[in-house]
């Protein structure tokens, strides 16, 4: 493992949190522990950007269970639906090396971009590449408040969260490792039910990043060959090696589908090629043990 973190990694979303305890194999991680809880409706609300944590007692209520059941757990990694946050390129001419000036101009640059004012966001950047003093960026955003109140709610119960992430860039994280060196495209989908993500990658390089909510106007199906137009017009994605598709019940039939739009072979991600042991009963949270795997690899 790549990154040196706690065992725990914890996998919300409005209505279940997973946790999953993971150790060192000889090649792979082993998930030695995984358990569901399920949260009440109306325990998260939606809204723009993030869902709102409107009922902190019932998530209290998982949280000390889930401490209670599993033995101490002291730190925990934390990951959230790709659609909480949003994520952006970001072109500088230049960023200070203060942290305060460079967040001030990060913050300044979403404001075009985002529904809501940059100050309600907690922001996280990457730098992708540098020419002179220009720099471009990865920026994740996600509703400060929302996260504030998830950790007040862990650190309630004794435990620190010392990470928060998407789950789709964690299923990456734990492909990418494992992939050859490339400088064509690779594209990566990550399918749920409400919502899909999708990905573009030259080589290592992020060229594209979007997750959009389902909202029952449009098929997986349509959406697929909408994002495959703009791909193709928009970002000149024509070199694709292959792509990847992640999702706890991705139909053959999308997998075929992205085939003929993209012209590339489809990967399917299963867990079963990221771990060597398992817990008896993962139906269902594959894609989301999977991401557990690549918060030690980013």
């Amino acid at each position: 493992m790549a990154r040196t973190y706690p065992p725990d990694v914890a996998v919300l979303d409005t209505d279940g949190v997973l946790h999953a305890r993971l150790s060192a194999g000889k090649k792979n991680a082993s998930v030695d522990y995984g358990r569901t809880y399920a949260l009440p409706d109306g325990t998260f609300t939606s809204a723009v950007v993030t869902p709102v944590l409107a009922n902190e007692a019932a998530l209290a209520d998982i949280v000390r269970r889930m401490k209670l059941e599993s033995g101490r757990i002291e730190k925990i990694s934390l990951l959230l639906p790709d659609s909480w946050f949003r994520m952006n390129f970001v072109d500088l001419p230049s960023l200070s090396d203060r942290h305060n000036e460079a967040m001030h101009a990060v913050r300044w640059s979403l404001r075009r971009t985002l529904p809501i004012p940059p100050e309600s966001l907690r922001v996280k950047w990457e730098v992708l590449s540098r020419a002179g003093t220009a720099v471009k960026l990865l920026v994740l955003s996600a509703v400060d408040e929302t996260l504030a109140a998830i950790e007040r709610v862990f650190n309630a119960a004794g435990i620190e969260v010392i990470l928060i992430e998407p789950v789709g860039l964690n299923i990456w994280n734990a492909v990418a490792v494992r992939e050859p060196a490339t400088t064509r495209d690779r594209l990566f989908f990550h399918i749920r039910e409400q919502d899909f993500t999708t990905a573009v990658f030259r080589g290592a390089q992020p060229l594209f990043l979007r997750s959009r909510n389902l909202s029952g106007e449009r098929t997986l199906e349509q959406e697929i060959k909408l994002s495959a137009s703009y791909l193709r017009d928009t970002i000149q994605a024509v070199s694709v090696e292959r792509t990847y598709v992640a999702g706890n019940s991705v139909d053959p039939a999308l997998q075929r589908e992205l085939e003929a739009e993209f012209g590339a072979p489809v990967s399917p991600v299963l867990l079963r090629d990221f771990v060597e042991r398992l817990p008896s009963d993962v139906a269902g949270v594959e894609a989301e043990l999977t991401a557990c795997t690549g918060v030690f690899t980013g």
